[in-house]
């Protein structure tokens, strides 16, 4: 039997409004409060709350046999309170039913891992605060930012008590090698790590409603029949995405609340097929073996690399001066500009400075409004300076 592991992300920011050079130490408030209202109503309107109720539903049809995982930034979860605060209830009823694991992530949605342990293990303090105080739950499985992951990431993770980490099956870490057996770190071979099979996401998330793709349209037993393709003496299959794939990405008139609703009760029906949550392989006898990723890898891109945030002059000039900010973070005493600065690690404003999106990647730019990088980065940077200003006078 094949165990079947679903993963889903969500990672709102707090997107920030045009803050002109003539703003700095001047004005402070940076986030454009319309957009950030009406973009997470909209969400929780078209995703959240329907897909909630239709995991939900399949977990009460089908007791035992569904089993999902949620990782929710702490922005996210920040933007529920103050705009929707039904999408934290409707979370909190889904935890309720044991069949959803609430895993380990960072509090901003931030590459603070590709800087330094320092930065990323207060991202992570930070969210587990906020995870114990808002859903009561304390995870021991950890996915980061947008899959984020190395060796050495892995070292830092194991240090702040996870077990099992959810990362991409990169090909040129795999080369031969299957995602779909269980890994774990060279050097603390007690973390478990579940690697995604990326091919049979992108089915999901890039080709659903292609209507150019061969296999258009997408069905629930047209997807069984690729999974079939796997070898049976596979153990694990595994997904993760953005939530927002199901409704936002793709509309409910898609047909795409209808393809999860017969995929999972496929996965619940039959004997050949077992949903899991990640935790269940923390104690697990099952035989793993070691993987190395020297350098970072990611989810996104054919190349599952960095350099959708870091990858052009732009990103690195906003990196390094981000993260030069690290001391006056330590120091400071206004917490409001603390804040800020961590809200400014979220991946997403880098992913706006980018200039190596392709066509078939463009559902990842549903909320960009800035017409260039080159105006995300200015945007950026302004705002940048007046938290560095902000931290410097609360010291």
């Amino acid at each position: 039997m094949q165990k079947i592991c679903f993963h889903f992300q969500i990672s709102q920011p707090f997107r920030l409004r045009t803050y002109r050079f003539f703003d700095i130490n001047v004005h402070h408030d940076y986030f454009d409060e319309f957009q950030n209202s009406y973009l997470v109503n909209r969400l929780a309107e078209r995703c959240y709350l329907p897909a909630n109720r239709l995991i939900k539903e399949l977990i009460e049809k089908y007791p035992g046999q569904i089993a999902v995982s949620y990782s929710i930034a702490g922005s996210s979860i920040k933007l529920f309170q103050e705009y929707c605060p039904e999408v934290i209830e409707s979370f909190k009823e889904l935890i309720s039913t044991g069949s959803v694991e609430i895993t380990g992530s960072t509090f901003t949605h931030s590459i603070a891992s590709l800087y330094s342990k320092s930065a990323f293990a207060e991202q992570v303090r930070l969210q587990e605060a906020l995870l114990e105080e808002v859903f009561g739950v304390k995870p021991t499985t950890f996915c980061n930012t947008e899959m984020i992951y190395s060796d050495e990431i892995g070292e830092w993770l194991w240090e702040l008590g996870y077990r099992t980490v959810l990362t991409e099956g990169a090909k040129h870490i795999l080369a031969w090698r299957s995602p779909g057996y269980l890994y774990c770190n060279p050097f603390q071979t007690d973390l478990k790590l579940m690697l995604r099979s990326y091919a049979l996401c992108d089915d999901i998330t890039l080709r659903f409603n292609d209507k150019g793709w061969d296999q258009y349209p997408l069905t629930a037993d047209k997807y069984l029949g690729f999974l079939k393709a796997v070898p049976a003496d596979v153990p694990h299959i595994n997904f993760a995405f953005d939530y927002e794939t199901i409704g936002e990405y793709y509309t409910k008139e898609t047909g795409i609340f209808d393809f999860f609703r017969a995929l999972f009760s496929r996965f619940a029906e039959s004997s050949e097929y077992q949903m899991i949550m990640p935790k269940s392989v923390e104690n697990s006898d099952e035989k793993y073996t070691t993987v190395n990723i020297p350098w970072a890898i990611s989810g996104m891109g054919e190349e599952k690399d960095t350099e959708e945030w870091v990858g052009n002059e732009l990103q690195q000039e906003a990196f390094e001066q981000l993260f030069k900010l690290e001391p006056l973070y330590m120091e400071s005493r206004n917490e409001t500009a603390k804040l800020n600065w961590l809200r400014l690690q979220a991946a997403d404003h880098f992913n706006f400075m980018s200039s190596k999106w392709l066509s078939k990647n463009s559902v990842k730019r549903n909320f960009d409004v800035y017409p260039s990088p080159y105006q995300a980065f200015i945007n950026y940077m302004n705002v940048l300076n007046d938290v560095k200003i902000q931290l410097t006078e609360g010291k």
